[in-house]
């Protein structure tokens, strides 16, 4: 097909400077700090049998939220101009999810792009790991066959467990900014070899049969932007409920520690005394 593009002037300044962003400064930072994911009902502490461990999870949970939608505000509308994307946020995670299981699914040894625009370096790293181990003309297949919509999501299959952002010191108009999801889906895979050389042109794939599967997992997406501009929407990886040994080691929840108390503890666990 030949045909002639209507502007042969070249990306504009944003598209290069959204392409600089994405080949040279950091996509993966870690998870933020003091990030709280609460428990499904029945992981929680019992009210009867354990009620002082029961209303430190749920105090945990209440604060957070209020401190993580204070945050956001501030980060969106009071330090910068970012949109604050509520409504949003769960059909991005639907996309990104469905197609970093279909770009895992279908890569290929030595193509990493469609990965590497899709996840962190981290998760990035992991996937192409698994890639390679593969047989080396096996063919893979995913499929979302429905999301679980039951009470752990609300009825809808993702949940949003903690939505937190925060500004990058001294760079103006910069920060991330990270999702928590809980995600119920049930998935299948199938895996097909094509014939080797050696058999006859009349050979069959051997394909070996669909496995599906129901799937609970928690999914973190994240946005990082660098002087206003948006490196695009990535996952970052996976975590997990926070449990009752967190709460009580972790200095962002520990009980019973001042501010600085807490402060001088994070910066201990961060290495920041070094």
């Amino acid at each position: 097909m030949n045909f002639s593009p209507k502007n042969s002037s070249g990306p504009s300044m944003k598209a290069r400077s959204r392409e600089a962003l994405n080949g040279q400064l950091p996509n993966d930072i870690g998870l933020l700090p003091g990030t709280f994911v609460r428990p499904l009902w029945r992981d929680l502490p019992s009210v009867f049998q354990s009620p002082r461990e029961r209303w430190q999870v749920e105090w945990a949970w209440i604060r957070s939220s209020f401190q993580n939608l204070m945050g956001l505000i501030i980060y969106c509308k009071k330090d910068n101009t970012f949109p604050l994307l509520l409504r949003e946020r769960r059909k991005i995670a639907r996309l990104l999810y469905d197609d970093m299981y279909t770009a895992f699914a279908r890569v290929v040894r030595g193509d990493s792009s469609g990965l590497r625009r899709l996840c962190g370096d981290g998760l990035s790293k992991t996937l192409l790991k698994q890639i390679e181990s593969r047989p080396y003309n096996q063919k893979v297949s995913w499929k979302l066959v429905k999301w679980i919509r039951g009470p752990s999501t609300c009825f809808t299959g993702i949940r949003v467990m903690s939505d937190r952002a925060t500004s990058l010191p001294e760079i103006a108009n910069s920060g991330i900014r990270q999702i928590v999801l809980r995600v119920t889906s049930r998935q299948s895979m199938s895996k097909s070899t094509p014939p080797s050389r050696e058999r006859t042109p009349g050979g069959t794939e051997v394909e070996a049969p669909t496995k599906e599967q129901n799937c609970e997992e928690y999914v973190v997406i994240q946005e990082i932007r660098w002087n206003g501009i948006s490196s695009g929407w990535r996952v970052w990886g996976y975590t997990k409920p926070t449990d009752l040994e967190t709460l009580n080691s972790d200095p962002y929840f520990a009980p019973g520690l001042s501010p600085m108390e807490r402060i001088d503890a994070m910066r201990k666990t961060m290495g920041g005394d070094q």
